[in-house]
């Protein structure tokens, strides 16, 4: 009796046990099985194959590296099963191809495909890739700094080699999370004060790149602002009486003529050194490291200027402009691109479009802005921020005969005062500062320095 329920027993946990499907559709790379079983003995004098267990579930190939032949291990299931010929077949060979003994070789192209697995009814599947593989990575940009009490984030981006790579996944981490921290999509916040280093690795070979990140505050940051003096041979009350020769404005709704206590004022340097004022020393001929999609979040919403910051920077980076100030200037000039110039305006038949007013005389601003435009072949918003800045740089920010590099020297000149100035209006360089200092400081990973005219008799005018 013991020995009939003792089989009763056995043919119950066999029964269970040989329940696989006869069919494995796996997806992606689960392609692993390991179970292990007997049929049961009602079929034991012929057992057919139900699973094919295989030891791994993808293989990888690279495409610029030397390859081994990599064999494909498998064991048929259930264990007593009466014919165990294993049948291997590529679904694309010129990406690999596998012998009858289930060896795979690599192609010569690029891609994924299957190695399908047979065994009488019992199927599974291998895949196989061949890729491009990693040979470096480095980062967007090696250093940069935050402040702990203006808690405004920047993202990093890894840069893989060769571009063409097929694996291009990192994974971020921070050298210390208590000073900075960094997410699974590289943008980094700071947590506390002090440096620290933020890495990315590469999945594919575990190339390493780095970012040294440092955390201060910006009570320090305004302290250690670089400041620069040009000395220039003549004094304040000598450049006030030429610039009174220029017919110089004072600008509300509309253009008045300036007196010379205000002409005075907006022209001292010694007036200009605290708070917004300040920012129109500015050096304008370097970058400031701020990238395209900082740019653009400051865009956002400013009509035909909104998701422009990519136009912005590369137009900056050609020209040697500060890509801030190339953004603050377009928005001042175009009305937050509202105005008719920068929204496209007729012209012989030809719609063009004026960024930054260039051309835009007092006289008739929409006329002349658009003359100049179409005769510079400004015919998208594209061209107009380009030419532009071109136009910029040459005239003005990076000409070498009047090196007007700041927001002041454009409007005042004073290597040749009351000849070659950017507006007549006392308070143009004032008000773009005042704009470019709120974008300064909702941006404050942003470099720059300042650079201050001293007339003659005058002390030098420090920042506060």
């Amino acid at each position: 009796m013991k020995k009939v329920i003792t089989a009763f027993f056995v043919m119950l946990f066999l029964l269970t046990a040989a329940s696989a499907e006869y069919r494995v559709e796996t997806a992606d790379d689960e392609y692993v099985s390991d179970e292990i079983f007997f049929a049961p003995m009602s079929t034991w004098d012929k057992v057919d194959a139900q699973v094919i267990n295989l030891k791994k579930g993808r293989i990888i190939f690279y495409a610029n590296k030397p390859n081994n032949p990599e064999k494909i291990e498998v064991s048929v299931m259930p264990v007593n099963t009466s014919d165990k010929t294993v049948m291997f077949k590529s679904g694309d060979v010129s990406v690999a191809s596998v012998s009858a003994d289930g060896t795979v070789i690599a192609g010569n192209k690029v891609g994924d495909t299957v190695i399908e697995i047979t065994c009488g009814k019992a199927r599974s599947r291998m895949k196989v890739s061949v890729v491009r593989g990693v040979e470096g990575a480095a980062m967007s940009q090696g250093a940069l700094t935050l402040y702990a009490d203006r808690p405004v984030t920047a993202q990093l981006e890894a840069l893989i080699y060769p571009t063409d790579a097929t694996i291009k996944d990192v994974k971020w981490r921070s050298g210390d999370e208590s000073i900075a921290y960094v997410d699974e999509d590289g943008l980094v916040y700071p947590s506390g004060v002090g440096t620290t280093d933020v890495y990315a690795v590469t999945e594919d070979g575990g190339f390493e790149a780095k970012c040294a990140v440092t955390v201060t505050t910006w009570e320090k940051r305004k302290e250690d602002i670089p400041v620069g003096y040009t000395d220039y041979d003549i004094t304040l009350e000598e450049l006030v009486n030429k610039q009174l020769t220029a017919e110089p404005t004072i600008f509300t709704t509309n253009a008045f003529p300036a007196m010379r206590e205000e002409v005075e004022s907006f022209a001292n340097p010694s007036n200009l050194t605290a708070g917004y004022y300040k920012y129109q020393f500015l050096d304008l001929s370097e970058e400031n490291g701020v990238d395209a999609d900082t740019l653009d979040s400051y865009l956002n919403g400013k009509g035909v200027l909104e998701g422009m910051g990519r136009v912005f920077k590369r137009a900056a980076e050609n020209n040697k402009l500060s890509e801030v100030y190339l953004v603050i200037h377009a928005c001042l000039e175009s009305g937050n691109g509202a105005s008719r110039l920068a929204n496209g305006i007729e012209y012989n038949g030809v719609t063009v479009y004026n960024m930054f007013g260039i051309g835009a005389v007092d006289a008739d601003p929409v006329g002349g802005g658009a003359k100049y435009a179409y005769e510079q072949g400004w015919t998208t918003p594209e061209k107009a921020v380009e030419g532009g800045a071109e136009w910029i740089s040459d005239n003005y920010i990076n000409n070498m005969r009047y090196h007007q590099n700041t927001l002041y020297k454009m409007r005042w000149n004073p290597e040749n005062p009351a000849v070659h100035q950017y507006a007549t209006d006392v308070e143009w360089a004032s008000k773009q500062a005042k704009d470019m200092s709120s974008m300064f400081e909702a941006f404050p990973s942003a470099s720059y320095h300042f650079d201050i005219p001293v007339y003659k008799g005058m002390a030098e005018p420090k920042i506060q």
